[in-house]
Order: structure tokens, then C-alpha cells, then sequence
């Protein structure tokens, strides 16, 4: 692995954390104003990164995230009531 790659997936971990802490803080203190705008942020950079992670060719492509959401979605489908 590339010292560009391994940057890349210390910040994508690290993003993903962060969303982690933003979702806890709108359960605590609600979805509006600070709290949504954080999240929002947070979500961003996250996507960011997966693109950067993409741009890379270390072989996650955008086909192959787009085969996973929709086999999530169709496990949501099953188990869970969320609405797709």
C-alpha cells in the first residue's frame, strides 16, 4: 500500500468516527440547527474521502459500492421499517 493510500484510509477511518459523534449528539440533543449543520459536514468529508479512496485504484470502484448499497437496501427491505 502507498503512503497516499494508507493517508487516504487513516482519514476515511477517522471521518467515519467523527460521523459516529455527530449521530450520537442528534440523538442526544436533536436533529436541528449546530447538530444538523455538524452532521452534515461531517457526512461530507466522509464522502470526500471515499471518492479520494475511489480516485485511487486500489480496486473499490463506484460500481462496486453501488452492487453493496443495493444489497443493503434490499436487507433493509427485509429487516428492518425503514422506507426505500
Amino acid at each position: 500500500m502507498d503512503i497516499q493510500t494508507k493517508e487516504i484510509l487513516t482519514i476515511l477511518q477517522e471521518e467515519s468516527a467523527e460521523v459516529i459523534v455527530e449521530v450520537s449528539k442528534c440523538f442526544r440533543f436533536g436533529m436541528s440547527g449546530q447538530n444538523l449543520e455538524r452532521l452534515q459536514k461531517e457526512i461530507g468529508d466522509l464522502q470526500l474521502m471515499i471518492d479520494l479512496l475511489i480516485k485511487q485504484n486500489v480496486g473499490v470502484t463506484i460500481e462496486g459500492i453501488e452492487v453493496a448499497k443495493k444489497q443493503k437496501a434490499e436487507k433493509l427491505k427485509v429487516f428492518s421499517n425503514i422506507e426505500i
